[in-house]
């Protein structure tokens, strides 16, 4: 990935802007400092890995924001790791104005050093305490950022596919998330969910944990990948053998239900106003009321998904958000990670340059515009 051009200041335009950005906030509440405590913040300010356990939502680490300064409150174990191995490579570290460290055998040293800091000001927030605000300003990109998003996008499309081509009947859920795994890892992407279902559990569970479950005919796969806290999803299906005529036009209806929700995310459009739409869609698609068997998704970016789209929503579509929808019904589901723009959106877990990689097309009409959406791979007992 090709970093953008660094400042005199060695600070890079996406590094400068988030900076200013949190300075505004902090400016607007009236607040002398923040600290960042949470791994999404962390990342999304850093650009760049901030956990040790992956499903832990506090940092490995801390920040300290002020409207001069910025400050790297880490136990020994981790300063000197996260400085050179993550902060350097993703262009922060010139952010720094000092690291302070702890040994992480006495934890109220840490709090001695934040409170050191913290001395001078008056007003001091947390970001666990400003969610809000916070997913206000994480959850949409600097347009430099696009790359990194479209790259992270196409290897997690390209895992699954890879892991679609490569299943074979007879694995249990379990092998099948194990080579989904592995595909991301391969790629150096974390998967952070990878759920798997067979047959019959299609349907049944719309969060298909994997099981012991042996695959016969269809499979549903399920990814949730990030890269230096950037999260995109998708989903893919695969059937060994002809499918089911039922399930073909299943197939094909959720992906038409998509491909209408991404043509409708365009700037402006509250979120309350999309899931009205999708109620719209899943009845003129033959399944009213279907959407309430499962969330639909939303908006995304430094969790799985930061806000859900729900009928009382009021939050709006903005240029340079992510959104996952993931519409399903029995047995069939269609998910990926769209980017809006101000003119047009583009689909990065699926970009048209992969569109024809092994995966057969539903061409469908929405807004005047031809959508791609992928269809059931049919595989050959």
């Amino acid at each position: 990935m090709r970093q953008p051009e660094k400042e005199a200041d060695g600070l890079s335009p996406i590094v400068r802007d988030k900076l200013q950005r949190l300075r505004n906030m902090l400016a607007d509440l009236q607040l002398d400092a923040v600290v960042l405590t949470l791994q999404r913040n962390v990342s999304w300010l850093a650009g760049s890995r901030s956990h040790i356990n992956t499903a832990s939502e506090p940092a490995c680490c801390k920040l300290v924001v002020t409207a001069r300064d910025v400050y790297l409150v880490a136990s020994n174990i981790e300063a000197e790791r996260l400085a050179e191995e993550e902060f350097v490579p993703s262009g922060f570290a010139p952010a720094l104005c000092g690291v302070f460290v702890w040994p992480w055998h006495e934890p109220a040293v840490q709090e001695r050093l934040l409170a050191e800091l913290l001395a001078g000001s008056s007003r001091i927030g947390t970001d666990a305490d400003m969610e809000a605000e916070f997913r206000g300003l994480r959850t949409v990109l600097h347009p430099l950022e696009l790359d990194e998003w479209s790259g992270l996008g196409e290897l997690a499309g390209e895992a699954l596919e890879e892991t679609a081509a490569r299943i074979a009947a007879g694995q249990s859920e379990f092998e099948l998330a194990a080579m989904l795994a592995r595909n991301c890892l391969e790629r150096e992407l974390e998967p952070i969910v990878y759920l798997t279902a067979a047959d019959e559990r299609i349907a049944e569970r719309r969060h298909p944990l994997p099981t012991s479950r042996r695959l016969e005919s269809c499979a549903m796969l399920v990814l949730c990948a990030r890269r230096r806290g950037k999260i995109v999803s998708a989903t893919r299906m695969v059937h060994f053998g002809q499918p089911p005529e039922a399930l073909v036009r299943r197939h094909r209806a959720v992906a038409e239900i998509s491909a209408r929700l991404h043509a409708a995310t365009r700037p402006g459009k509250t979120w309350g106003e999309l899931y009205a739409s999708l109620q719209q869609f899943y009845g003129e698609a033959g399944f009213p009321g279907e959407e309430r068997r499962h969330h639909q998704g939303g908006l995304a970016g430094y969790a799985t998904r930061e806000q859900l789209a729900l009928p009382a929503s009021t939050g709006a579509v903005q240029t340079n958000q992510l959104y996952a929808w993931n519409p399903t019904l029995p047995g069939v589901k269609s998910e990926d990670t769209l980017w809006v723009g101000d003119h047009f959106s583009a689909c990065l877990t699926d970009p048209p340059h992969r569109s024809s990689a092994i995966y057969p097309r539903i061409e469908i009409e929405a807004d005047g515009r031809k959508w791609s959406r992928p269809g059931l791979l049919i595989r050959a007992r």
